[in-house]
């Protein structure tokens, strides 16, 4: 099946990992990619598997050409990362699409895919995960608005001008 040109590009890949800082400096040392942008995440209301949950996370991007990579090391809350973890998985969680949420739930559903994750950030940019495939397990479409398209862009800027040095950064 070809993938409606609506869609896009994939924009992100993301590993859901035990240790966010030993990982980053893992994707430093072997593959030469930074710098990464470490985060605290804490989202008070977001909907997991129809439950009303919270979501915390530490996460961290950085660039790879034009793919941004994430790398995001979840709390012991309930939420897909969790679930993940718990399931003995390990690679990538998901790919994530820049799109229009509703037009893309439509879509997905359609393909017989589930809503797992939906909510929105405290600077108002809406997340959506669904459900996905054994190798890609869910798949985020994200519709960003101006300060999420900013900060992304810093990633990608600071990748393409990074000289190898102060690989993790903490924001």
């Amino acid at each position: 099946m070809k993938v409606p040109s609506w869609l896009g590009v994939i924009r992100q890949t993301a590993f859901v990992v035990d240790d966010i800082e030993r990982e980053a400096n893992h994707w430093v040392n072997f593959n030469g990619i930074g710098p990464w942008f470490l985060y605290n995440v804490d989202i008070a209301d977001t909907t997991y598997r129809g439950e009303t949950v919270r979501m915390k996370a530490r996460m961290g991007l950085a660039q790879s050409g034009t793919q941004q990579i994430e790398l995001i090391e979840p709390s012991s809350e309930p939420s897909i990362y969790t679930e993940f973890l718990d399931s003995n998985r390990r690679g990538i969680h998901h790919v994530c699409y820049w799109a229009e949420i509703a037009t893309a739930r439509e879509h997905f559903q359609s393909l017989g895919c589930e809503q797992a994750q939906y909510g929105t950030t405290r600077n108002g940019n809406e997340f959506l995960y669904m459900t996905g495939t054994e190798n890609i397990p869910f798949v985020e479409i994200v519709d960003p608005n101006q300060s999420m398209a900013t900060f992304f862009d810093h990633v990608a800027t600071s990748a393409h001008n990074w000289d190898g040095s102060d690989p993790v950064r903490f924001l």
